[in-house]
């Protein structure tokens, strides 16, 4: 089975659009880290992760102190990411695993080290390649989404409504 590792943006916009069970049932192993888990500051995203951790559907990453050293290291690299994106960087790297982000500069930063990143649009195509999401509800909550303000590449929303629409 293929192990992602979850960044914090990934489980809020799950969250948000109501999609967290279903991207779970996918058969993917799920993974994060202790630092990204601490960064969910909302009562009820929270809630929902620790039902997921209870439920044996994440994997939370406990990292040695030398590998926290490692990890501040890498955020000395690239000021704009923060511990919680590198701790997932080093994760992945580390592991070999796919990081699932939202997060621009850290796609760009994990990209340039040899990790496959894949984002939310992967998450919706896998969800209905998977027969988990109706095309239609898929273009329903991607505008629900981008109705947040969620950014994203706008030419790679509309090929994605153009997949689901057909």
């Amino acid at each position: 089975m293929q192990i992602v590792v979850n960044d914090t943006n990934i489980f809020i916009d799950l969250i948000h659009i109501e999609l967290i069970d279903k991207f779970c049932q996918l058969p993917y192993e799920f993974h994060t880290t202790d630092f990204v888990i601490n960064e969910i500051e909302e009562t009820y995203q929270e809630a929902i992760i620790l039902q997921l951790i209870e439920a044996g559907r994440l994997i939370v990453a406990s990292l040695a102190a030398i590998e926290i050293d490692d990890i501040i290291l890498l955020q000395e690299t690239v000021t704009r990411l923060s511990i919680p994106d590198c701790s997932v960087w080093y994760y992945s790297k580390k592991n070999n695993y796919t990081l699932l982000t939202g997060d621009n500069v850290l796609r760009k930063t994990a990209e340039k080290d040899h990790i496959t990143v894949r984002g939310i649009l992967f998450i919706f195509d896998e969800l209905v390649r998977f027969g988990f999401l109706a095309p239609l509800e898929a273009i329903a909550k991607l505008r629900l989404l981008l109705e947040t303000g969620c950014r994203l590449p706008g030419d790679a929303c509309n090929e994605g409504f153009e997949r689901w629409s057909i």
